[in-house]
């Protein structure tokens, strides 16, 4: 059997890892040149999807993922306004985490892949034939195999193709995301900053990630961590930013975030995030979501797609590469025994298909939540609603942490 695989970000290595282990020929063809220059910030990596990598990878890069990730046992958000005041905090089954800057991932999962990874191809069309499939790129290159996965991102040219129309559509909410460190920050930033990572939510349809990270090595071999950096993003209603956010530079982008924040009256240690920011490390994004009541609305044959091509998620929920790794080495495992005679190709899609329509929905759904948050405050109703209502909150969860406190 020979797995054609087109994209290579996180679900589609993840994928080919773990048919490479499986003994199974795989080719992955993605448009990107470099890796390590495609950008990105912190991931999060649940108990399931750990278990998932550890799956797909073998040995020796799971420990190198390991050993280059920040590891948790049982993950905790909070629940901020847009002041700092705590409204509450949000937790995930126990069991190991991992937290880990997107390129290293990236960087990790293409290991040891070398000739089945070929990077500057550009594809254009993936065509099933009698017994087979054939996928086209822009410069004439065709590579054939007996079946074809679906891995190009939340952007997809082929995922709608297959599924008969769009698998994503604009949440109408914007971000802009960037690094700052911790170096520059005053002490009231930091302490604030140190607990845990959150999501704050403030009036006029406006919110805040951040989480304090320290990051490992990218590069095998070397030493130690670099400095801390708190990774942060601003989400917004798209008219509160400007247009054409991806195509922006830096600068531009982080004075436009800080001026959003103090306008809405954010608390100065986080209005001062995007200012300090390294203006290199500032980007803007458009946030895409599936639909969670029609994931992977189609009956694979030879062709089937996997993670954000699927089931894109917008980033506020932190399920959308663990969701991928999952894809990823669930059709691993259906495609090996696929190459055993233990099944059949289309058996094997349709397995992974019915997974994933399985685990994929509550994720979407847990990601769209803080979206529906922070547009509700967008209206007059909800603006109004936000302004009264987060102080009562605040107020509400110190007193029962001083009641804890106290029993």
């Amino acid at each position: 059997m020979r797995v054609v695989v087109i994209g290579g970000g996180i679900g589609g290595l993840a994928l080919a890892q773990g048919l490479v282990k499986r003994g199974v020929d795989v080719v992955v063809l993605d448009r990107d040149t470099d890796l390590a220059h495609t950008g990105g910030y912190k991931l999060h990596l649940g108990p399931r999807a750990c278990d998932a990598a550890r799956a797909v990878l073998p040995a020796s890069l799971w420990s190198t993922l390991r050993s280059r990730a920040v590891r948790t046992t049982g993950f905790e958000i909070t629940v901020r306004d847009h002041r700092g005041r705590l409204l509450g905090r949000g937790t995930e089954e126990e069991g190991e985490a991992l937290d880990v800057d997107r390129i290293t991932l990236r960087l990790v999962l293409a290991g040891g892949l070398d000739h089945r990874l070929l990077t500057g191809v550009e594809c254009v069309s993936c065509e099933e034939t009698d017994d087979g499939v054939v996928v086209t790129a822009t410069s004439g290159l065709q590579v054939e195999g007996d079946v074809a996965v679906i891995a190009d991102g939340a952007r997809s040219v082929f995922a709608p193709r297959l599924a008969g129309g769009p698998t994503a559509t604009d949440t109408g909410l914007v971000g802009v995301a960037g690094r700052t460190e911790v170096t520059g920050l005053d002490a009231e930033a930091r302490g604030l900053l140190h607990e845990r990572p959150f999501l704050a939510v403030g009036p006029g349809g406006v919110g805040l990630f951040a989480s304090w990270h320290a990051p490992r090595p990218v590069v095998p071999g070397a030493a130690g961590s670099a400095d801390p950096v708190v990774i942060w993003g601003v989400i917004s209603t798209a008219a509160q930013l400007p247009p054409r956010l991806h195509t922006l530079p830096g600068t531009d982008l982080g004075r436009a975030a800080h001026e959003l924040l103090t306008r809405r009256g954010w608390a100065p240690a986080l209005a001062g995030l995007p200012q300090l920011a390294r203006t290199e490390s500032i980007a803007g994004f458009q946030f895409l979501a599936a639909d969670p009541r029609h994931i992977a609305p189609w009956i694979p044959g030879r062709v089937s797609a996997i993670g954000d091509a699927t089931h894109a998620m917008p980033p506020t929920g932190g399920r959308g590469a663990g969701t991928a790794i999952r894809d990823a080495a669930d059709l691993a495992t259906r495609l090996g025994e696929a190459a055993r005679g233990w099944t059949t190709i289309p058996e094997a899609l349709q397995g992974n298909v019915a997974a994933m329509r399985g685990y994929a929905p509550q994720a979407v759904r847990e990601s769209l939540e803080p979206i529906r948050w922070i547009k509700a405050g967008a209206n007059p109703v909800g603006r109004s609603a936000t302004r009264v209502g987060l102080p009562v909150l605040a107020g509400l969860a110190a007193l029962r942490r001083r009641r804890g406190a106290a029993a």
